[in-house]
């Protein structure tokens, strides 16, 4: 007669119920924290972010413009 057991052990369970609480406060702490964190690729908060290149006035029309 074979030994019977249960289909899964207590131990694995129990691991399993562990990792899915585990997974599940990594999800609420980043909720909570997350949105207020910088994204990963902004500049440190101490260096300056130089402002965008300004826009040239248009030149009137019938004027050359320079070759780079």
């Amino acid at each position: 007669m074979p030994d019977e057991s249960p289909a899964l052990p207590t131990s694995r369970i129990a691991r399993w119920l562990a990792t899915g609480l585990l997974i599940l406060l990594m999800v609420a702490l980043y909720f909570r924290d997350g949105r207020r964190l910088l994204p990963l690729t902004a500049p440190p908060a101490g260096v300056p972010v130089p402002p965008p290149p300004a826009a040239s006035p248009p030149s009137p029309p019938g004027t050359a413009q320079p070759t780079p």
